[in-house]
């Protein structure tokens, strides 16, 4: 169980992550780890999220890394982007048809089990910064000006409304900045983990893809005090939400009811 938000902003590309990891066996959800970062950064200051087995995310990793490095995606966003889907399908699409092969046995579900997988990446093309999100058959779609953030995972349900919102309130004409992109981003995922029915939890992850003052482009991770302030902010801005529901009915919130002792 995942989610992996991104979103493109004005001057750079800022994703967020959960830290649940979900082991398995045949379809069967056997125990959860929260030491797991799901957004990797690799050379040439690419940023991959994947939603789906570990294995695969390794492998994605791999191939991207070496398409990057051939000089593949060296073309506009939109036909780089389709080579980058060519090259993450000679990993998928084996997968879906073993996957195909073993339903009859182990039954469809435990065997799409290692398949089911989709992926946020954000890289610099042709001098730009890029976020691109694969679906599960690696269909891509490119992040826009019109369309400028992204879900993947399990939490996905929660963080689109919840993004849709905060785009209406905070950044309506277009993109944000990076600063407001990794609060809103932060926002999405701690309150995928505050609502979700299971699977996302801590710790929360955010990296960012920004220029490097040089001309290029570089891809950081934001250190715990950086993540806190924005928690931080966060609560201001839940905290200043009820002062404005208090000062609309003209009484403070009631307080939920004490439950008696057992």
């Amino acid at each position: 169980m995942t989610l992996i938000v991104g979103i493109r902003c004005t001057d750079g590309i800022v994703l967020a992550a959960d830290g649940a990891a979900t082991l398995g066996s045949l379809g069967q959800q056997t125990a959860q780890q929260r030491t797991v970062k799901k957004l990797s950064i690799l050379p040439g200051s690419i940023v991959v999220g994947v939603s789906g087995p570990v294995g695969l995310s390794q492998r994605f990793q791999a191939v991207l890394d070496q398409g990057f490095q051939a000089n593949r995606y060296s073309a506009r966003a939109e036909v780089a982007m389709g080579v980058m889907r060519t090259d993450l399908w000679e990993v998928l699409g084996p997968e879906w048809a073993a996957a195909h092969t073993v339903a009859s046995v182990i039954g469809p579900q435990a065997a799409m089990s290692s398949a089911l997988s989709s992926a946020l990446v954000a890289l610099p093309l042709n001098g730009r910064a890029e976020l691109v999100e694969f679906d599960q058959q690696c269909a891509p779609t490119l992040a826009t000006n019109d369309l400028p953030f992204m879900a993947v995972g399990s939490g996905q349900g929660i963080a689109d409304p919840f993004l849709a919102f905060i785009r209406k309130v905070f950044w309506p004409q277009g993109c944000p900045t990076v600063r407001d992109g990794i609060f809103s981003a932060a926002w999405a995922v701690e309150h995928a983990i505050h609502t979700s029915p299971g699977g996302v939890a801590p710790p929360l992850q955010v990296v960012v893809l920004e220029p490097n003052g040089g001309g290029g482009w570089q891809a950081r991770e934001l250190p715990d005090t950086d993540l806190r302030d924005h928690h931080h902010a966060i609560e201001d801005a839940e905290h200043t939400l009820k002062g404005w529901r208090d000062a609309l009915t003209g009484a403070p919130g009631v307080p939920p009811a004490q439950r008696p002792p057992a």
